[in-house]
């Protein structure tokens, strides 16, 4: 048996899966979409070292199928992540409008249809190794994140990986989040002339944020919460965590608490085998 990784690519149609594979395929894994279920000996079997396997509704009956494939894999000792890739309704809606295809299932409208498929491959989603979000996601970004997420499976024995966000609330709420919290009690530098156009990577910023008083007393609270939470969360199995810090525009308050969580769970004394990385979704959508 010479196959050393696997990545299997599931989640919602219309999400994005082609796009994740190609990406894959630039990062040299071999790759195959839509693969039937009951081909896993002959997976195995090859010569191939990197390979990134397309698996969704359209080819399997029912989750149970889905399981049996991924166990099989486990059982023979092989390397595999699985990889969920999802968006929100409205967009799907509307990449299925824009290019004119069929849903894999059938029902009577094509919201139920999104809505069905969201339900049954919810389990799946739930065991996940990395799940993505595409709403507000360029190609770019998404390379960015599969090579963090890949690069630290090769170098540690990872138990979750961990996603730390920053969002505006006036640009809407980010649909991938496990854990959400809100930074808007805290004085906004938005309204200090100096320090308007900058954002949460400027010392100035960071400084005048972190020196408020409410700064301290949330973060000596939110700090050992997440120490606690996500060890509880690896005991059940959980393998992906987004946790999302938002502030009025996604620029200032949320970015300096994401910087300073992802710093400190790092270097936590509580906390082992952790993959976490950073995402500023305002920055990226070039709202600052």
């Amino acid at each position: 048996m010479k196959t050393k990784h696997i990545i299997i690519v599931t989640g919602l149609s219309g999400a994005g899966k082609t796009t994740a594979l190609n990406i894959l395929e630039d990062m040299n894994y071999y790759t195959i979409d839509n693969l039937p279920l009951g081909l896993e000996k002959s997976l195995l079997d090859t010569e191939i070292e990197k390979l990134a396997v397309g698996i969704d509704i359209r080819t399997f009956k029912n989750t149970k199928d889905f399981f049996k494939f991924i166990n099989y894999i486990k059982e023979t000792g092989v390397k595999m992540d699985i990889i969920f890739i999802e968006a929100h309704e409205a967009i799907i809606l509307g990449r299925y409008t824009l290019t004119r295809r069929a849903h894999p299932l059938k029902e009577v409208t094509l919201l139920r249809s999104i809505l069905k498929e969201k339900k049954i491959l919810f389990p799946i989603r739930e065991i996940a190794d990395l799940v993505i979000d595409t709403t507000d996601t360029k190609a770019v970004e998404l390379e960015k994140r599969f090579k963090k997420f890949i690069l630290a499976k090769d170098e540690d024995n990872i138990d979750i990986n961990i996603h730390i966000q920053s969002f505006g609330y006036k640009y809407g709420i980010p649909t991938d989040s496990d854990l959400m919290f809100d930074v808007r009690f805290i004085p906004n530098p938005y309204y200090i002339e100096k320090l308007k156009e900058l954002n949460g990577f400027d010392e100035e910023v960071k400084e005048y944020v972190l020196s408020q008083k409410e700064s301290g007393k949330f973060y000596s609270k939110l700090l050992p919460l997440l120490e606690f939470l996500i060890p509880q969360y690896i005991k059940e199995g959980k393998k992906h965590l987004t946790i999302s810090i938002g502030c009025s525009g996604g620029q200032h308050r949320s970015v300096t608490f994401v910087n300073k969580l992802a710093e400190d769970l790092k270097n936590s004394k509580v906390l082992k085998h952790i993959n976490i990385y950073v995402s500023h979704r305002e920055k990226e959508l070039g709202h600052w």
